[in-house]
């Protein structure tokens, strides 16, 4: 079973009445963009993402079209400059499990999936994964049927875990 804690993000007043906080769903290059074009505007934002890693399907691709430019040189850029921002509060392998509130002033209820690292120390250097007793497949090296029943199966743990089916 998988150990999994929530974060419940809520903005913070400001002297003028408006809450100073915003949630993005989806880290993509998409997504990337609106946090730091929210994050640059002075607002606290919390990037969502679903998967361990922001970036989505651009991180992945070799070249774009029409244009034929290297993605990698396009989105690097943009990953560096969404990590190292003040404002931006990345929360990936994370998933929403509820919106109280209203438009404008309103609570999300985060679920963040284990990752059984601590990533306040992590450097990325991989010596965890080398000393690791279980191997699998890194996420973008599976199919889509591998990805898809891996989130079916995840679904069917986490409803007979919490007797919700939520």
């Amino acid at each position: 079973m998988e150990t999994t804690n929530t974060t419940q993000i809520e903005g913070t007043t400001k002297p003028n009445g408006k809450v100073g906080a915003v949630v993005i769903v989806g880290g993509g290059i998409a997504g990337m963009q609106a946090a730091l074009d929210v994050a640059n505007s002075g607002f606290k934002v919390y990037l969502v993402e679903k998967n361990p890693s922001i970036g989505g399907n651009m991180a992945q691709l070799d070249k774009t079209f029409p244009t034929n430019d290297c993605s990698t040189c396009m989105i690097s850029p943009k990953l560096i400059e969404v990590a190292k921002h003040p404002n931006i509060e990345i929360l990936s392998h994370s998933e929403i499990h509820g919106i109280t509130g209203e438009p404008g002033n309103f609570k999300v209820k985060v679920k963040k999936k284990a990752r059984y690292v601590d990533e306040s120390i992590c450097t990325g250097c991989g010596t965890c994964v080398d000393n690791c007793p279980v191997q699998y497949r890194p996420y973008f090296e599976q199919s889509a049927d591998e990805k898809i029943e891996a989130q079916r199966k995840g679904k069917e743990e986490s409803q007979s875990t919490n007797g919700t089916g939520e």
